[in-house]
């Protein structure tokens, strides 16, 4: 549906004229599917209690088809928005559903660190400000606290995004580009950002070794 939707908005993004253009059109299905997951009460209290709370730790939230995966003989989900950053991956990379969860995971790793701000001080209280929880099962109270922030936190990502589109060059778009469009888009909106959250997408975006073309250095103002 995501693919047919961008379809729409962006009539030449089925044109491949850098290897970013269908690797993109990949990773902008994935996040949608990927944040909408976050919309179910139930499997994120259930995913963030197994967690106990560490959405970087290896959930099925953070998992894409693995079902479709194991039934294919992969074992695991067919992709999965936990990656190590690898900025040389970039130059080696090329097909559209392995090139585009790099920009996958990049984003990811941006919402993770939106998450973990979000939860910092849940964490203190629930701690008495050490940060290290305790052995056992989480409290059901902090649980459904912490399942709050992380669907408020997906649901932001999300909107960043989509409203991105509108930003986006209409044709031979680039990981770089979007990263442009995004923080334009969300500087447009809520120009003083009080939650960093446009720092957390470039800082995640510099790991992964995405740049905007012509941007010596990667600060919001450049």
């Amino acid at each position: 549906m995501t693919h047919a939707i961008l379809d729409g908005m962006h009539i030449f993004f089925t044109e491949p004229t850098n290897p970013d253009v269908f690797a993109f059109h990949e990773a902008f299905a994935d996040l949608v599917a990927l944040f909408q997951r976050f919309s179910y009460p139930e499997l994120l209290r259930d995913q963030i209690g197994r967690s106990r709370g560490r959405l970087d730790s290896g959930t099925l939230l953070s998992q894409l088809a693995l079902q479709f995966g194991q039934a294919t003989g992969r074992r695991s989900a067919l992709r999965d928005a936990l990656m190590r950053a690898d900025p040389s991956q970039l130059a080696s990379v090329f097909e559209p559903h392995e090139r585009g969860s790099l920009l996958v995971a990049a984003v990811f790793d941006a919402y993770l660190n939106i998450y973990q701000g979000r939860i910092a001080d849940l964490r203190r209280i629930a701690t008495g400000g050490t940060g290290v929880l305790p052995d056992g099962d989480l409290h059901p109270d902090l649980v459904n606290r912490m399942a709050d922030e992380a669907a408020r936190s997906a649901r932001h990502v999300l909107r960043m995004c989509i409203r991105a589109m509108d930003y986006t060059p209409p044709v031979d778009i680039t990981f770089g580009e979007f990263l442009r469009a995004l923080i334009t888009a969300d500087y447009d909106l809520i120009p003083a950002d009080p939650r960093r959250y446009r720092i957390a997408f470039i800082e995640a975006f510099r790991k992964w070794g995405i740049y905007p073309n012509n941007v010596r250095t990667l600060s919001e103002e450049t």
